[in-house]
């Protein structure tokens, strides 16, 4: 029985491991993509550069819902000139994503460390390099969507330079499906010899998509009305405010002046027997330390300021009728009091 036991046990894991095995296959591309994607759609170099079919896995055909801008671009370029450009995707659902730039050799990219972007993964090049003469990626998924680069102009005029971008907008869940949208950019670069060339050194913002699903109309009367309903919210909250600063200033100040008074004209409270003194200043004094503690609390969560102030002077108030109690208890009976 032993042994059959043993080589069931082994086919079972055997079973279990080529599973497993399986499921890492089938996830590792959907998990890899957001260190960024292939040089080719086919991920093994027989297929079509990335940078020019798109992010076919995603989706097969560019979706204009996905905005792909490109600001900094000049629109001639200067041999040996670096050019600081910053990328940006935009998408109505989706808050983050990638891309991949290529100008097919042409000039040199570098960046910052802490921007999330690496040579494309087919280049040789180490992931964690800040420079290289070949295309760029995301290092990561990136939210918001945006990565700032200088992009290094060749050291001699070689006609026009061509920029390919593939943006891709993804609802980060790690796997391609058809939640995800990208979108393509191209446009070039005037070379040194063009005859505007010496004339038009300013720089540019390109984009692609539907900038309208973006851009939003500022009403007036729209933020009239916020602005009306702002400042009425905040005339309340004052008034508020005011009005139990001035009760409670007028309360405090009346307790005041019958102490005061009574200390003058050696008056004070009503004889209280013992026997009823000790239970209401109990019951008095848990009030006040019960008030005490929720007022404490809601002041440390950052709770309105009615909750706080109201629940602390209650705590206040119940303090001094334990003071009261006492006080009326010292109180020596009457001739009243005694029958």
């Amino acid at each position: 029985m032993e042994p059959n036991r043993g080589l069931k046990m082994s086919r079972f894991s055997l079973r279990l491991t080529v599973f497993v095995s399986l499921l890492l296959l089938m996830a590792g591309p959907g998990m890899a993509m957001h260190l960024g994607p292939p040089s080719d759609n086919n991920g093994d170099g027989s297929g079509d550069p990335t940078w020019r079919a798109g992010c076919t896995c995603h989706a097969a055909s560019p979706n204009t819902g996905t905005l792909v801008k490109l600001s900094g671009a000049p629109h001639a370029y200067q041999v040996d000139q670096s050019y600081t450009m910053t990328l940006s995707l935009e998408h109505s659902a989706n808050p983050g994503g990638g891309f991949f730039l290529s100008t097919e050799g042409v000039g040199a990219f570098s960046w910052a460390e802490d921007q999330l972007i690496r040579p494309e993964k087919d280049s040789g090049e180490d992931a964690s390099a800040t420079s290289t003469s070949s295309g760029i990626t995301q290092a990561d998924y990136t939210s918001p969507a945006s990565w700032t680069f200088t992009w290094t102009a060749p050291s001699e005029d070689v006609g026009e330079v061509a920029f390919w971008v593939i943006g891709n907008m993804v609802n980060n869940d790690g796997a391609p499906n058809a939640d995800d949208h990208w979108n393509s950019l191209s446009f070039v670069i005037n070379p040194p010899s063009a005859t505007s060339a010496t004339d038009d050194q300013s720089t540019r913002v390109i984009s692609s998509g539907d900038q309208s699903l973006f851009d939003q109309e500022v009403d007036a009367e729209a933020l009239e009305i916020e602005h009306q309903k702002a400042v009425s919210e905040e005339v309340m909250k004052n008034g508020i405010t005011w009005f139990f600063i001035t009760l409670t200033a007028l309360l405090v100040g009346s307790i005041v002046q019958k102490e005061i008074l009574e200390r003058k004209y050696q008056t004070g409270p009503a004889h209280l027997d013992r026997q009823l003194a000790y239970p209401e200043g109990l019951r008095r004094g848990l009030l006040a330390v019960g008030f005490a503690l929720l007022g404490l609390y809601w002041l440390s969560v950052d709770a309105g300021a009615y909750l706080w102030a109201t629940t602390l002077f209650c705590s206040a108030w119940a303090a001094y009728g334990v003071y009261r109690t006492i006080l009326a208890a010292k109180t020596p009976p009457t001739h009243k009091d005694m029958m």
